[in-house]
């Protein structure tokens, strides 16, 4: 570019217009000049314009030697390079579900709300498996005597059919038994004795219980003395409280829990409902209550029958509520209960939401909470009105 300036400038007979250069793929001409120098700029030129497959390098050394005022702007031409295909992990590949954290998957309850139960059921043994195992746990407590070792089958069925008729027939001697205890401590306290315990009042009802179903079971065990295992699986409110097995009674105390425990979770909507509508005035009438078969459920008592059948049992069972909170209170809130029988008493109250972890402390807490909100009467309130409004905040608490 600096000689031919210069040449022009020392041969002033050449015109500028004389010299015509054409660019990007056009023809190069020049005038009266004949430069070796732009001979050669014009081949090439006339090279770049021919060939399509330039190389950008090329492009940039041929425009470099061209005067930048005759060079039309021209963008720059971008070269996409494909970048490093990145391999998938074997984690990325394979799709995921869609992942909860664990409080959303997991409901959040307090320690006294049951858990939910599994909706995977165990294994249930058959009803011969379960009576063959209650008779094996009553032998191994001492309260069957055990069969021979050496004894075939039918020796040992035998064996455990006489068994079994002895125990139930002392069991049909002890209500004999009770009932004249019952009687000695009514006629104390008609005397003007001490006043009636809370243990004495709970056997007293124990042998009321016991006296209406004992003309059944005795036709049971005249006629048919093996059917009273299944009849301890199926129908165990048929059964007096003197003529069960140990495995049986622990088995009937378990699914009654598992019943409540099933009616909370279920009518939980029910219940926040009751103690809202019931809030302003702190009782539910008995009269105005048209799902007392909920609530039969949760205090653990048979729902079946028609309205004002389940009312009234529902009453019954609240009035004997009642007077044992009473009894509890006087005793230092069942400071001498034992672990089963807070839970029993729990249970009753429709709170059975404990677990085996639980302490007799945390389970007195609980009775004593029971008492302290039974105790508050609204005006216009009675005994059983106020509790029944306590079972809908046990039953609607999250």
């Amino acid at each position: 570019m600096h000689r031919f300036t210069k040449n022009i400038a020392v041969n002033s007979a050449i015109k500028p217009r004389q010299l015509h250069l054409v660019l990007s793929g056009q023809r190069l001409a020049v005038g009266r000049l004949q430069l070796p120098h732009y001979a050669s700029v014009r081949r090439k030129v006339l090279a770049r314009s021919a060939s399509t497959s330039t190389s950008s390098n090329d492009k940039s050394s041929h425009t470099s030697n061209l005067p930048p005022s005759a060079v039309s702007p021209r963008k720059h031409r971008v070269e996409l390079k494909p970048g490093p295909l990145k391999t998938p992990s074997p984690l990325s590949a394979t799709p995921r579900p869609n992942s909860t954290s664990p409080k959303q998957a997991q409901l959040s309850f307090p320690a006294f709300r049951p858990s939910p139960i599994s909706s995977t059921p165990d294994s249930v043994p058959s009803a011969i498996e379960l009576a063959k195992q209650d008779i094996a746990d009553a032998a191994a407590q001492g309260v069957l005597r055990p069969a021979p070792h050496d004894a075939g089958s039918i020796r040992r069925f035998t064996h455990q059919a006489f068994e079994l008729l002895k125990f139930y027939f002392r069991g049909l001697k002890a209500i004999n038994t009770h009932r004249k205890q019952v009687a000695a401590i009514r006629l104390r306290i008609a005397s003007g004795g001490a006043a009636l315990s809370r243990a004495e009042s709970r056997f007293i009802r124990t042998f009321e219980q016991d006296a209406l179903k004992l003309i059944p079971f005795v036709i049971v065990v005249v006629v048919m003395e093996e059917l009273i295992p299944f009849i301890a699986l199926y129908v165990p409110r048929m059964l007096p409280s003197t003529c069960v097995l140990p495995g049986q009674r622990d088995r009937i105390i378990a699914k009654a829990r598992d019943n409540q425990r099933l009616v909370l979770t279920g009518n939980w909507q029910l219940f926040d409902l009751l103690r809202k509508e019931s809030e302003s005035s702190g009782f539910i009438p008995t009269l105005s209550l048209e799902n007392a078969g909920a609530l039969c459920g949760i205090v653990g008592i048979p729902a079946w029958g028609p309205l004002q059948l389940v009312r009234w049992r529902l009453q019954r069972h609240l009035q004997n509520v009642a007077s044992d909170d009473m009894m509890l209170k006087q005793e230092m809130y069942g400071r001498d209960l034992t672990l089963p029988e807070l839970k029993e008493a729990l249970q009753e109250r429709g709170m059975s939401m404990f677990n085996k972890t639980n302490s007799a402390d945390e389970l007195r807490a609980q009775l004593k909470w029971w008492i302290d909100m039974t105790e508050i009467m609204p005006e216009g309130a009675d005994a059983v009105s106020r509790r029944l409004f306590v079972l809908g905040i046990v039953g609607s608490h999250k």
